[in-house]
């Protein structure tokens, strides 16, 4: 308890100085993508870096291996390579209720020395379950082994890293965390380090598809410097394709008194597998740039809600093709019906028009069998007359004066008076 006491006084007042051999690095990419703001993610086995207790939620066995290119730590500029490979075994027995990590880091820092540590951890999973919530516990044992690049090695040091996160609902989670518990101090003639016992509180929102997450660290002096406090945010967002995977977009910043430094970063996921890229932007300091790659793969049981992520784009992509091939079939339509009333429109007129020409015939034919009628009429009185006029050119003048005195003595009978 007293040691307990001494470190965390150690933490707010500053001791003596100490380098940055085994210092709070990112774990991989994604961490990294998002400014170092991880002590309250609890869903993948890079937690065990930040948080032991948000590893007793790593959903299956998953393993993870990830390359670091680091010019700027959040304890202030240095020149590093970090390797590290990481297990996460989920348990579900009545004694053991959590999940077991096993991490293996290799640090070379450029001209300085070679780090390396060993490790074992374990977080609980629902130790204490509340209506709304829940509270768990983790801690991990670190053999910690430094060599100078020089010559010499400073021998094997134990380390302790503890923790507690809180649940909030389904959506939020808080979290503490105590690094390099133990004071591990390495020696070697002239040389003298010590792993940096650092203080972490952080919180966390996750929402469909996306996460943001914000953490404060306390570190004790280190790099020849004093105590350094740093504030760190980042947020990622994940996008689900039906067919090829799912995408992430991250960034984040990190802001303390010894490094500022903007991060960014993507991944892609598909299966059981995942693939991260990260960068990191200096803010102050020199202008190196650092990289980050990690490979991790999971076993067993796919991640639910990615799952859902894609079959629920597959159904959006269904839906929204569906509206579109019945905006485009309503537009048919209507440039159907549209085409229907004009040819209707013809169709009407032309029958009009029909009808017209159908009357003006009717009333042709009766004007042109009048015409017809008068012509034989005329045709035929003609021809009465022409063969009169015939008639009366052959008779001679005494018929002629027989048939008037004919008519005479007719005329007589019939009692004309004489003139």
């Amino acid at each position: 308890m007293r040691r307990a006491v001494a470190c965390l006084l150690a933490l707010a007042l500053g001791t003596g100085p100490a380098s940055a051999a085994f210092d709070d690095a990112p774990f991989g990419a994604r961490d990294a993508a998002m400014g170092g703001a991880f002590t309250a993610v609890h869903d993948e086995v890079s937690a065990l870096a930040y948080n032991p207790a948000a590893l007793g939620h790593a959903p299956a066995l998953e393993a993870a291996a990830s390359y670091l290119r680091t010019f700027h730590s959040p304890a202030g500029e240095i020149d590093r390579d970090t390797t590290r490979a990481s297990v996460a075994v989920p348990v579900r027995q009545e004694i053991f209720n959590g999940a077991f990590g096993f991490d293996v880091r290799y640090d070379r820092r450029t001209g300085v020395a070679r780090d390396r540590e060993i490790g074992i951890f374990y977080g609980t999973r629902g130790l204490r379950e509340t209506e709304n919530g829940g509270l768990d516990f983790g801690g991990g044992l670190k053999l910690l082994s430094s060599s100078l690049e020089s010559g010499g090695a400073t021998g094997t040091k134990p380390a302790i890293d503890l923790g507690a996160l809180w649940r909030f609902g389904a959506k939020h989670s808080v979290g503490v965390s105590l690094l390099n518990f133990g004071g591990a101090k390495f020696k070697s003639g002239d040389y003298s380090d010590r792993a940096p016992l650092a203080l972490k509180i952080g919180a966390a929102e996750t929402v469909r598809g996306s996460l943001i997450a914000a953490d404060a660290t306390i570190r004790e002096p280190s790099s020849g410097q004093g105590k350094s406090i740093t504030f760190a945010a980042g947020f990622e967002r994940w996008w689900a394709t039906p067919r090829v995977g799912s995408f992430a977009a991250r960034s984040g910043m990190s802001l303390g008194d010894r490094s500022r430094t903007w991060h960014w970063g993507f991944g892609w996921k598909k299966g059981g597998g995942r693939l991260d890229y990260a960068m990191t932007i200096p803010m102050s300091g020199s202008t190196r740039f650092g990289h980050g790659l990690t490979l991790t793969l999971r076993f067993g049981r796919s991640d639910p809600e990615a799952e859902y992520e894609r079959l629920l784009e597959g159904e959006m992509k269904t839906r929204r093709d569906l509206s579109k091939a019945l905006d485009a079939s309503s537009v048919k339509q209507w440039k159907l019906a549209e085409e229907i009333n004009r040819l209707q429109t013809e169709i009407s007129s032309l029958r009009e028009s029909l009808a017209g020409k159908r009357a003006s015939e009717e009333e042709a034919r009766r004007r042109l069998g009048e015409l017809q009628a008068r012509q034989r009429k005329a045709a035929e009185d003609f021809a009465r007359l022409q063969e009169e006029h015939a008639r009366n050119a052959s008779k001679t003048k005494a018929e002629l004066f027989r048939e008037d005195w004919s008519a005479y003595q007719k005329a007589k009978l019939g009692g004309a008076p004489d003139v």
